[in-house]
């Protein structure tokens, strides 16, 4: 198996999520505006189709001092997490704590966590959270939180080999994270043990964004594609124009052109 296969998909249907029985932050009132509150939900929207849960389900929203959502639990994190939980075992590197779902899903095969979090605010909210968890469980799994910026700790000399590397610190599902992700993922390529795994959150969603881009953008005749293009977002039309240039003439999207941009957007990295 590959340490990493982008064809890894978090972003599907689960049933088995909510067998999981979770600790959630206490809502209320943190230190330096942090406000977390309590919300109970029947009916959502899941990777793009509705969901209706046989009983309210009971969600923690996280907002940031300036009242703006910053994380959640509801089902769509849930079942993300679920399966990237189920795909992870050992000494496991988790890049970003959020709300504690993924270590609380990883749990019954791991061994020990390791735990980087560039947020102090995040660490005081959510450990507490953590701790309770991890302390339920019938065996002991080691876990300690390092507080620094995840590519800062994966750019240093590496220190342990870890079976399961997890990364989840990017805010939304946008295939412009990628060249991003993709920097994280080089660099988290050397922290992974022989047969260990590397997980992203989300990232086959984003990849098929970005197909679905690249359709739509070749899906336009030749003639009025710089136009098309100049109506999108500068991060999107960053990400699409080689597409554009390397597709010039092709009158319409077709196999191998989408195939050479599912290749592109995986390999493409910052800088």
């Amino acid at each position: 198996m590959r340490p990493f296969d982008p064809d890894f998909d978090d972003a599907r249907p689960a049933p088995r999520w909510a067998l999981t029985s979770l600790e959630q932050v206490p809502p209320g009132g943190y230190p330096g505006g942090y406000v977390v509150r309590r919300q109970f939900t029947r009916q959502v929207d899941v990777f793009g189709y509705p969901l209706t849960l046989p009983t309210p389900l009971d969600v923690r929203l996280l907002y940031d001092p300036d009242g703006r959502l910053w994380m959640s639990d509801v089902p769509q994190e849930r079942m993300m997490m679920f399966h990237n939980g189920q795909a992870s075992r050992g000494h496991i590197l988790v890049g970003g704590l959020g709300l504690a779902l993924y270590p609380q899903y990883a749990a019954p095969a791991a061994t020990e966590f390791t735990i980087v979090e560039a947020s102090q605010a995040v660490i005081d909210i959510v450990t507490p959270t953590l701790g309770r968890a991890l302390a339920r469980l019938r065996r002991p799994v080691p876990w300690r939180v390092v507080h620094t910026d995840v590519a800062e700790f994966l750019a240093r000399p590496r220190l342990a080999q870890y079976d399961t590397v997890f990364l989840d610190t990017w805010a939304t599902l946008d295939a412009a994270q990628l060249p991003m992700v993709n920097r994280l993922r080089d660099l988290a390529l050397d922290h992974i043990a022989p047969a260990g795994r590397l997980l992203l959150w989300g990232y086959r969603w984003m990849v098929g964004l970005y197909e679905q881009a690249c359709a739509a953008l070749l899906s336009v005749p030749p003639t009025g594609r710089a136009a098309w293009l100049a109506a999108q977002s500068p991060a999107a039309q960053t990400l699409l124009a080689p597409v554009a240039t390397r597709f010039a003439d092709l009158p319409a999207p077709d196999t191998e052109a989408l195939a050479w941009c599912r290749d592109h957007i995986v390999r493409l990295t910052e800088g």
